[in-house]
């Protein structure tokens, strides 16, 4: 198994506790902030290598590997790597394939709108997640889920559906169908710039905002920013996080986007959009969003957001 993260340290688990398998390698990332595959291997006396599989294509053939799986793993397996189990390469790949293909599906499909989100375990091919698919599971979006949180809540409904699958994938009593690729959707590694995207813009909808607040929101290692302008014509930037749309009040001065319309009594701040429906914010800069203003020396009836 090739991987990262809290996902594949489970699917390794899972194997590892299976009489009828033998793990014999684990290639793993050299960094990896939720999970440590290289002491999970280490700990059991399992082969490690550490980068990128295509490096290790000698080491692996003398394994003669029946599977090699794929779990939130970056590097593209070449040819060599492709051929070499005899059973195939299979990925767990973060989005209902054959939408959703590529970088950032999670973040994509926030800032769509869409109402579900999923996992896709397929073949792998020479081109990224283009294989035939073999099981799909898939999560809900609501209004309020950040990024992080899906992300968590798929890493678990993809370690169970790793754990139903295997059995037929051991038995070959699956059936793996082909993707239609006319309803193809794929994000590329540019399609997002995390430091410019998630920067709030208060013209847009209120919807557009809420789902990039949402989108951008993946606590502790990011935050979407917004710009305040203060009444002595400098901007201050802060993070937002825990914003709550509400899209059937509009704004007392309509039309004014980034207007503070109200304080609530537990001093979050009722923001105005570009279509004047409000978003609640309840954290500035992981204050609350009144005492993060008063910090400022400032007043919510003299700022702006922007």
């Amino acid at each position: 198994m090739c991987g990262e993260k809290w996902v594949a340290e489970q699917c390794l688990e899972f194997l590892y506790n299976r009489e009828d398998t033998e793990i014999c390698a684990i290639v793993a990332a050299p960094e990896d902030w939720q999970a440590d595959l290289i002491s999970f291997g280490t700990n059991r006396n399992l082969k490690v290598f550490i980068g990128n599989i295509n490096d290790y294509f000698d080491d692996l053939a003398s394994l003669q590997p029946d599977f090699i799986f794929s779990v939130q793993y970056r590097p593209l397996l070449k040819p060599p790597i492709l051929n070499l189990p005899t059973s195939g390469c299979i990925n767990l790949h973060f989005g209902l394939l054959p939408r959703y293909g590529g970088c950032y599906p999670i973040a994509w499909s926030i800032l769509n709108g869409e109402k579900q989100a999923g996992s896709t375990l397929h073949y792998m091919v020479e081109k990224f997640d283009e294989g035939d698919i073999i099981a799909q599971t898939s999560v809900p979006i609501k209004e309020e889920t950040t990024a992080r949180e899906l992300f968590d809540s798929m890493s678990v409904a993809s370690a169970k559906l790793f754990a139903e699958t295997y059995p037929s994938l051991l038995k070959g009593t699956f059936k793996a169908s082909p993707q239609d690729m006319s309803r193809k959707l794929y994000y590329d590694n540019d399609s997002i710039d995390f430091n410019r995207d998630r920067v709030i813009d208060w013209t847009r909808t209120g919807d557009e905002i809420q789902r990039k607040i949402c989108a951008f929101s993946f606590e502790p290692f990011q935050l979407p920013l917004t710009s305040l302008h203060l009444p002595d014509g400098k901007l201050s930037q802060a993070t937002i996080a825990n914003s709550r749309l509400h899209s059937n009040h509009s704004s007392k001065d309509s039309g004014k986007a980034g207007h503070i319309d109200e304080v609530t009594d537990s001093g979050r701040l009722m923001v105005t959009t570009g279509n004047g429906n409000l978003i609640e914010i309840g954290s500035l800069n992981n204050q609350k969003p009144l005492e993060y203003i008063e910090s400022l020396g400032h007043s919510p009836d003299n700022i702006t957001f922007m």
